[in-house]
Formats: structure tokens, sequence, C-alpha cells
């Protein structure tokens, strides 16, 4: 799709077999296939956000290679990310807004199908139930991925609004304390809660917003090709 390879990681089918064993041993193999088909239908609506910000980086003359999809969520690998704030914040913020704009094109269609009781009970005990949970993850994940935690699609957008005051590696210097803070959090809540992809979120986002302000201190004006990673959906 517009020269943009699709790979799934081979530690991606962990997630959807390690949820469903886990099912499997508490609901028994119906709720367990159920399971399976909600998480590959979750990561459909995954692929759809991260190519909604691979083709506005298209549209605007950044080549992306690849979107990678591992178990926690998938990554845009962009050529760069743009140093003009109005560009990096809109290719940051088409993500959320897939998300919402599916769930919103999905509501009448699947109440009318569902019937409101199934639209508003998502669970795994029926089909139509569990694929009420494909409506639902989409404002969570809109939501989710606009908590300004950089390089969060939130932290990319805070970064771009604080570049049009201050200097890009001001701005990213911000975005990365702000960004470290919420990671901090999601690890902590992940432990509290034995939440563990909230404590997989946390490692990610610490040390992929490290990464991105060493390169913002090395090069000053000038972002690395290879740290064009966006999104974790």
């Amino acid at each position: 799709m517009s020269g943009i390879q699709i790979r799934i990681d081979r530690t991606f089918w962990l997630l959807p077999i390690g949820l469903s064993l886990w099912t499997a041993k508490d609901e028994g193999p119906a709720a367990a296939l159920r399971m399976f088909v909600l998480v590959l239908c979750v990561f459909l609506c995954v692929l759809g956000h991260e190519l909604s910000h691979s083709l506005r980086a298209l549209s605007l003359g950044i080549r992306v290679p690849v979107i990678t999809l591992y178990p926690m969520g998938g990554v845009a690998s962009m050529a760069r990310i743009p140093k003009d704030p109005l560009q990096e914040l809109s290719i940051a913020i088409v993500g959320p807004l897939f998300n919402f704009a599916l769930a919103a094109a999905l509501y009448f269609p699947l109440l009318q199908v569902l019937g409101r009781e199934n639209l508003f009970s998502p669970s795994l005990e029926s089909w139509p139930r569990t694929f009420a949970n494909v409506f639902w993850v989409n404002p969570v994940l809109g939501a989710f991925n606009l908590i300004p935690a950089f390089p969060m699609d939130g932290g990319r957008i805070f970064r771009s609004l604080l570049a049009f005051k201050l200097k890009y590696v001001t701005a990213t210097r911000i975005s990365v304390f702000l960004g470290q803070f919420f990671a901090i959090l999601f690890f902590l809540l992940g432990v509290w809660k034995h939440h563990w992809m909230l404590v997989l979120v946390g490692f990610y986002v610490y040390f992929s917003a490290s990464k991105e302000m060493k390169q913002a201190l090395r090069e000053v004006t000038e972002v690395s090709p290879n740290n064009g990673n966006h999104g974790l959906s």
C-alpha cells in the first residue's frame, strides 16, 4: 500500500495466543476462540491508526517504508520526523482521529446488527458481545494515544505545540520529561494492578523518549532517519 510494507513481528503472536490460553483456562475453548478473533480485530484497528499516520506523512513527502505490529501496538517507521511543528501536529493527530471516526462509523451499523443490549454490554459471552468490544476499543485507543506521554501521539502533539514558541530541542526536552513521568506512572500502575501490558508500555515510553532526546541533543536541528518511529497504538 503506497509502498508501505506491513510487517508482523514474531513476538506479536504471543499476545493473541497467550490471551486465548488464559481465557480457555477460565472460560473454556469457545471464549478462547472469541478472544483470539477479538485481538486480531483490535490490531486491525491499530493498523488503521498507523496507516493514517503514514498516509498523512506520505502526503507531506515523508517516506514510510514499514509499519510493524508488536504485541504492545504498532509502529510506523518514518524516514524522518518533520521539524515543522504544524506538519508534526497533523501527522500525530490523525491517528487518534481515525479511531474516533471509526467508532462513529461503526456505531449505528453495530447498533442495528447487535442490538443495544449487546453493544452496551461487551464481553466474551457471545459473538455479538465480542464484536461490541471492537467498537468500544476504538475510543479507548484514541483517548489513550492522546495522553501527552512522548513519543506517543499526545506527546508528539504536545512537542509540536511547544515548538511553535520554543526551539526544537527545548520542546523535545520538555516533552521527554513529561513522557518519562507518565512512563513511570504506567509502570507503577501496571505493577499495582498486575496489568503487565501497561508495564511494557511504561518501559517502551521511557526508553523511547530517552533515545529521541539523545538524538535531538546530538543533532540539535535534525532527527536521525532511523529515529522516525511514530506511534504506540
